[in-house]
């Protein structure tokens, strides 16, 4: 099974499948029915979620050219995209709550 390619019955690879997950979460965390505009941490995460969206399709693609070193540098573009988001999240997270999400390394 591809992490990066859909699948014959038309659902969403897992890396896809995840980024739309992450913009659900976002909202969900960095929102407050008190204010009706979007919060700026929220358009700073769906920025987050755009980068990791735009390094999995660059990698997908420099996978199919067997282009290892620019592989390995959307790999940490991605993987730092990703860090960035869950960090932002994080912040709202308090030992109240539960543990926090921990980071890819």
């Amino acid at each position: 099974q591809s992490y990066l390619v859909r699948n014959n019955n038309n659902s969403p690879p897992p890396v896809e499948d995840a980024l739309l997950k992450m913009v659900l979460m976002g909202t969900q965390f960095l929102t407050t029915d008190n204010y009706t505009g979007p919060p700026r941490e929220l358009l700073v995460a769906r920025f987050y979620v755009n980068e990791a969206h735009y390094a999995t399709v660059q990698l997908q693609n420099a996978v199919a050219c067997h282009d290892a070193v620019q592989s390995q540098q959307l790999w940490n573009f991605g993987r730092d995209s990703w860090n960035s988001y869950l960090t932002l999240l994080n912040r709202g997270i308090t030992e109240k709550v539960g543990d926090k999400i921990p980071l890819i390394s």
